[in-house]
Order: C-alpha cells, then sequence, then structure tokens
C-alpha cells in the first residue's frame, strides 16, 4: 500500500491521452523532468518511467489492474519504490542498471527482450549504460526511446549530448543499431522522454522512420560536443 493516504497528496495535472490507449504524464521533477507514459498493450497496461505520485496520475494508473513498469534509463526512477509498492507491478530494466536498486525484485534483459507479440525492449546505451528503448506494434507502432532522441525546435529529433551523457560514441552506436533492429519503415511515430516543449503542442513526433533516417550519425560523431546536425 502507498505509505501515504490518497488525499494527502497533491492533486496534480491529470494525463493527457495522446493517442489510442496511449497517455502521457507532466514531466516529473524528482527525474529531471522526465515525461512518462501510460500504453494499452496486448497483455495489459504497461508504464514507461515514473511520473509524480500525485492523486490525478493515482487515480488513472489504479483503474489500470495488473501491469508492469519499465525504466528506460538511470534518472527515470523517481519514487519508484512507493508507486510499485501501491500497484504492485512487475518492474523491468536493463541489467547495467540493476544495481541501483538492490532491495527492489525487478526483472532485467542484456541486449533485447520481447515482453509480448507487440512489445520488444532494446539495450541503447549511451544516455545512461542501461539506457533502453521500448517498441510497442499496438494500436500504433510507437518507440519510446528515453533520453536517447529528443526534440529539437524545428521539430525533428536528434541526440543531445549533455553534462550527464554516459558516452557518446556508444549513444550513436545505439542509433545505428536501433534503424538496423527495427528496419527501414518502423517506428511509425516516437514517444521521447524530454522536449516536449518543442513539439508545438503534440505529444508524440510523426513520421518515426523517416526520422530515424535523417539523423546523419557519421557528422555527429565528427563534430562530437558541438552542434546537433541532421541531413
Amino acid at each position: 500500500m502507498d505509505p501515504s493516504p490518497r488525499d494527502s497528496l497533491p492533486p496534480g495535472r491529470p494525463p493527457q491521452e495522446a493517442a489510442a490507449g496511449l497517455w502521457v504524464f507532466a514531466p516529473n521533477r524528482d527525474s529531471r523532468g522526465t515525461v512518462s507514459w501510460l500504453l494499452r498493450s496486448s497483455t495489459g497496461p504497461l508504464l514507461v518511467d515514473v511520473p509524480d505520485i500525485t492523486q490525478a496520475n493515482l487515480a488513472l494508473l489504479s483503474r489500470q489492474g495488473s501491469g508492469r513498469i519499465v525504466l528506460t534509463h538511470r534518472t527515470a526512477h523517481g519514487a519508484l519504490r512507493r508507486l510499485a509498492q501501491h500497484l504492485g507491478w512487475e518492474v523491468w530494466m536493463q541489467e547495467q542498471e540493476a544495481y541501483l536498486l538492490p532491495t527492489m525484485a525487478v526483472q532485467t534483459f542484456g541486449r533485447e527482450q520481447k515482453l509480448a507479440d507487440d512489445l520488444a525492449l532494446y539495450w541503447t546505451p549511451g544516455p545512461t549504460p542501461g539506457s533502453c528503448c521500448l517498441h510497442w506494434r499496438g494500436q500504433q507502432s510507437v518507440l519510446f526511446c528515453g533520453r536517447l532522441l529528443q526534440p529539437q525546435s524545428d521539430g525533428r529529433v536528434a541526440p543531445v549530448r549533455t553534462a550527464h551523457t554516459f558516452h557518446w560514441g556508444r549513444l550513436l552506436t545505439s542509433l545505428a543499431g536501433l534503424r538496423r533492429w527495427l528496419g527501414p519503415d518502423e517506428p511509425g511515430r516516437i514517444a521521447c522522454s524530454t522536449g516536449l516543449a518543442h513539439l508545438a503542442g503534440a505529444a508524440l513526433v510523426d513520421h518515426g522512420a523517416r526520422a530515424l533516417a535523417d539523423l546523419n550519425l557519421e557528422a555527429l560523431q565528427a563534430v562530437g560536443p558541438g552542434p546537433n546536425l541532421l541531413r
């Protein structure tokens, strides 16, 4: 059970339905502004990263029944322990970062993991050592990329090197590997963990396959910490 009574929690901003079977939560200040997502997969609800524990967020999550939580990077945990205790949901993360939760029962994976016919996890280190992406081929095709890619002011997406980036070269290698995993026609759309303000009111990046194909990884490798370049 949640150690705090529901009515003692802040009301919070209600999650918004971004598409059929998909909700987006307000940025979580406890995890450097990470944006979390809730989707309805073929096997039940799945929460991507941890939102603020508020009355509005718990109201939606508590109605979902039994589900799972996926962590896309080490700064997306927020108040995971409290939320997991309240919901009783299984937690998945990449094995490189499981040591961060030594007293929690978590499910881990290595390079890739199929969670259901319409859900697959891919290890994409770079933003953090155990960063991962989730591809949902359900009512639509959506890639949940964590902090691997961020929306830019021109509406495109690109990797962004910050003081918190674990390894720039591995990040770019992960993007190349993601292209091979997904193929030239996937994903349909991209859901990011940060930078949604650049999408002019939208929550998802459209034409996801084209957005991945347009990334000039060679130029990004050459400039290193300089400005991000797109074809």
